[in-house]
């Protein structure tokens, strides 16, 4: 097999070893990501929902309110009318007396309504404005949790086709490049085979001796890098420029 041909077969599997790499990281990473998503919504849910109860318990409030203020002047008209009974100055001064503390407690529960429906029509426009907020942040939420659910739907038989074009590519390989190729991706974080352009290595970011770099554009053999060791070829960026 020409060297030419094995850095090519080189080239490819170390494309499909990052592309499963990838998609290990998507396989442990999504479903965290989903998680999170999932958490975000339901969190806006409660707050929602808590705001609604919050309105009525307020409502609550009110009617609890305007039951009470209804007793006090009911309260009121009866001990008013029993001024048209009383006998004495006595029981005169202590019914009027009664009826200033009716009228105090009736002014008191009807500031105390006024105060209640002013927060009841500033949370009434709060909950509209969450609620529409809600629409736009529910569509969004939908339409992240499908994409990413696809997403992970397809994961699995990603990571088998390119495990599948690993071994494909692997058996066309010697078994003792092969083994030098792991060796190298080993100490190199996953990465054994890179291009060079310009005299600089992309795996190491370092300058590579002019004539080996040279040789590189000229030679069909295996060639690495001095500084970390990579199975280099040359990447003719300027045939596309």
């Amino acid at each position: 097999m020409s060297e030419q041909l094995l850095l090519l077969l080189l080239i490819e599997l170390q494309k499909d070893d990052l592309t499963t790499s990838r998609i290990s990281i998507k396989k442990r990473e999504l479903p965290e990501k989903l998680m999170k998503l999932n958490e975000g919504f339901q969190a806006f849910s409660v707050s929602l929902e808590d705001e609604k109860k919050n309105l009525d318990e307020y409502h609550k409030r009110h009617r609890e309110k305007e039951s009470k203020l209804k007793s006090a002047q009911e309260n009121l008209k009866k001990t008013k009318d029993r001024l048209l009974e009383v006998k004495t100055n006595k029981e005169y001064q202590a019914i009027l007396k009664e009826i200033e503390t009716i009228e105090k407690r009736k002014s008191d529960t009807e500031d105390e309504i006024i105060v209640c429906l002013d927060e009841i029509d500033h949370r009434e426009k709060a909950l509209r404005e969450k609620e529409e907020q809600f629409k736009g942040y529910r569509l969004r939420y939908e339409t992240e949790r499908l994409k990413m659910e696809e997403d992970i739907a397809n994961l699995d038989a990603e990571l088998v086709t390119a495990q599948q074009k690993i071994r494909e590519t692997r058996k066309r390989l010697p078994e003792y490049i092969f083994k030098k190729y792991e060796m190298i991706k080993g100490l190199n974080n996953g990465l054994a085979v890179v291009s060079v352009w310009k005299e600089v290595c992309n795996g190491c970011h370092m300058n590579i001796p002019p004539q080996l770099y040279n040789d590189l554009q000229r030679s069909t053999e295996l060639l690495s890098c001095p500084h970390c060791s990579r199975i280099m070829y040359w990447d003719d960026q300027g045939k596309n420029g």
